[in-house]
């Protein structure tokens, strides 16, 4: 204890230090990210996403094939940046997409544009997936901070205490929920005679079921409160039933 209390000057200024150094280095890299996806976004991303989009929507054969060939062209791995897809896979998938695309000119059959048909719609699908992605990323909070930032300044605090009491349940809810899955897995050994201890206590679990019940009812509240927060969650509720609705209703047919 003597030695630790001798160096624990020196202690916290290399923990402070490491601290800062963390901090500082993750502020770095979030602002070389967010200026990565507004660049990958604004030259390739948006524009090949949408370009493929209408041409998937046209139902005209001739007018689609025109297009595709206009659009594998306008986006040669020879003309535009394909790194800014910011995916390996995606890269690749399109690489082979347009490869086989070429070889429909050689080699056309039925089977092979049932084939190549199938490999635009996946690759489609992930382009979509990395544009939304990327778009989240970047405006995730932006109906959050032009909220704010047009409100009082008191009505300003209480929306960001709201929201960082909404992260705080949430942290707390993992704990609560990571605690009882523990103890009922402890419970679960003791009973089938694997295990004598349990080394959560009945105490425990008791306390962990109240701050996960606490959790989810100031997540519930805080969830109501944050602005946009609301109409997505009802819209969310909303797409989920009609999904179902539709499953339900398709089965029956």
């Amino acid at each position: 204890m003597s030695l630790i209390k001798d160096y624990l000057p020196v202690l916290a200024v290399i923990v402070g230090s490491s601290l800062a150094y963390l901090y500082g280095k993750r502020n770095n890299n979030l602002s070389n990210f967010n200026q990565q996806a507004k660049e990958n976004l604004k030259e390739l991303l948006e524009p090949m996403y949408y370009n493929l989009r209408d041409i998937i929507n046209i139902e005209d054969s001739y007018e689609r094939e025109y297009n595709l060939k206009v659009w594998f062209n306008k986006y040669s791995p020879y003309k535009v940046p394909l790194h800014k897809l910011a995916d390996k896979s995606l890269i690749e998938n399109f690489l082979n997409l347009r490869s086989q695309y070429k070889n429909l000119y050689t080699k056309t059959s039925m089977y092979q544009e049932e084939i190549f048909e199938r490999k635009l719609q996946h690759f489609y699908r992930n382009l979509e997936k990395q544009y939304w992605l990327t778009f989240n990323s970047i405006y995730q909070d932006y109906r959050w901070y032009n909220r704010i930032l047009n409100t009082h300044f008191t009505f300003r605090i209480i929306l960001e205490f709201t929201k960082n009491l909404k992260n705080f349940s949430q942290f707390l809810a993992f704990i609560s929920l990571s605690t009882l899955l523990l103890g009922s897995y402890f419970r679960l050994l003791k009973r089938i005679s694997l295990s004598d201890t349990n080394l959560i206590s009945t105490n425990l679990m008791s306390l962990a079921t109240s701050v996960l019940a606490l959790s989810i009812i100031f997540i519930t509240i805080c969830e109501l409160a944050i602005p946009g927060k609301p109409t997505t969650l009802v819209d969310r509720i909303t797409k989920k039933v009609s999904k179902i609705r539709k499953n339900i209703s398709v089965f029956f047919m």
